[in-house]
């Protein structure tokens, strides 16, 4: 598996693009807060990566609030282009409110400014540097004063509660029953004691989570919040979408494997690489993939057997045989590594979506990050706690029970973390500073 994510993670980073941010407008014509000589036939936005038309939206509000939503496309010439017709119009104060796809799944939108003459005349101002003109009257003057104070915008949409708790909880019940399944499948001839039936509905529960998923990010990331034919597949074409939809597949392929043709080694495999490929959903995706992807990738199989370990634990503390007992030790052995794997992969990715420690405290995201640490660290003292206090009494009367009962408060807390990962998959990272450090490359932003 080490090898197959060594293979396979550049790959996957490649596919998912290099960006340092979500979508970022770099510029628009006309330019926000700009005073036009006459209306423009077109609004171009001009974006920091590729966006799909069909999964774009441009409106148009004047100043009477009355708003149109403009047909868009790609300019043919560059797909970072957005452009969107506009017809006729009356001349007047215009607000543009723009909605986008990023390159790691999320909706971003924003707006801004600007003020348009009914003259003909004139040669058009559609350009970046549009500037007041002397001859314009004292009223365009008063217009074009109202428009600078209003700065252009950019943000992500409201959090998608429902897909982040449906994209948590379906990753920890498949990472939950591919770990139970690692374990059983190299418990040797303690093979026997896998509970095959818990497994088989966990990974159940998470292909179908996920697929529920899917469809809760398709809704969250429509511009008109419904779904249709040509829309969806709009959605599943596009970069973000293949991933999710990889996913999907590969999660029911893992339980196509377990449950109906009841080959564990295949349901292992696909498994995993339904793991893999979600190391390359949400941030990574747009925040230096080259390590970050790679990192998640490890973050979710060290998860995955973590998760499965303490499940085998308590599946274990039901007998009481010498067997048991070699079997907890090996469990509590391969936790120790994981456990440092799961830390140094979070600190590398918290390191890359943050700007400054400051951000934990300042940013939704940091905060998020900060419970999900505390988190690691109630579970890190659970595990100290059995491997020093109780692994080496299980022989002891009641001290299984005791083990049983401390690892079923850990999975309480497990839980928790879980859902914390789901939403921040759907947090935004704080946005970059003009000017400032990248922390990979010590170069300027």
């Amino acid at each position: 598996m080490i090898t197959f994510l060594a293979l396979t993670s550049p790959v996957v980073a490649y596919g998912a693009g290099y960006a340092l941010l979500h979508a970022t407008l770099l510029r628009s014509v006309p330019a926000a807060n700009s005073h036009l000589s006459r209306p423009p036939e077109t609004i171009r936005l001009v974006f920091s990566e590729q966006v799909v038309p069909e999964l774009s939206q441009i409106s148009l509000t004047s100043s009477d609030g009355k708003a149109a939503v403009l047909k868009v496309a790609n300019d043919p010439h560059d797909v970072h282009v957005l452009v969107g017709q506009v017809g006729e119009m009356a001349s007047g104060q215009y607000k543009v409110i723009w909605r986008v796809l990023s390159a790691d799944g999320h909706a971003v939108s924003g707006s801004f400014a600007f003020a348009a003459d009914s003259g003909t005349a004139a040669k058009s101002a559609l350009t970046a540097s549009s500037t007041v003109q002397a001859s314009h009257d004292s009223v365009a003057h008063d217009t074009l004063t109202a428009l600078s104070a209003t700065s252009p915008t950019t943000d992500s949409t409201s959090i998608p509660v429902v897909a982040s708790i449906l994209r948590g909880t379906g990753l920890g019940a498949l990472m939950a029953g591919l770990g139970l399944l690692f374990f059983a499948v190299t418990a040797g001839e303690n093979r026997r004691l896998a509970p095959r039936a818990v497994i088989v509905r966990l990974i159940s529960a998470g292909a179908i989570l996920l697929l529920a998923h899917l469809i809760a990010w398709m809704y969250a990331v429509s511009p008109t919040g419904s779904l249709n034919g040509y829309f969806s597949l709009s959605v599943l074409e596009s970069t973000p979408g293949k991933v999710e939809a990889a996913r999907v597949a590969l999660a029911l392929l893992a339980l196509w494997a377990i449950a109906l043709v009841r080959r564990e080694m295949m349901a292992l495999l696909f498994g995993g690489a339904c793991l893999l490929v979600s190391g390359a959903v949400g941030h990574p995706a747009a925040i230096h993939p080259f390590v970050t992807i790679p990192a998640k990738m490890a973050h979710l199989l060290s998860a995955s057997l973590w998760l499965g370990g303490l499940l085998w634990i308590v599946w274990l503390s039901r007998c009481d045989d010498a067997a048991c007992r070699r079997e907890a030790g090996r469990v509590s052995s391969i936790a120790l590594v994981t456990v440092i794997a799961i830390f140094l992969t979070g600190a590398v990715e918290t390191i890359l979506f943050l700007n400054s420690p400051g951000d934990l405290i300042h940013s939704g995201y940091g905060k998020l990050v900060l419970a999900k640490f505390v988190g690691l660290l109630i579970l890190v003292a659970y595990g100290a706690y059995n491997r020093t206090r109780l692994l080496p009494r299980l022989g002891d009367p009641g001290t299984s029970t005791r083990l049983a009962r401390s690892v079923r408060q850990e999975l309480l807390v497990v839980t928790a973390v879980i859902l914390i990962g789901g939403f921040l998959a759907y947090v935004p990272t704080p946005p970059i500073p003009h000017g400032s450090v990248s922390a990979l490359t010590g170069r300027s932003q």
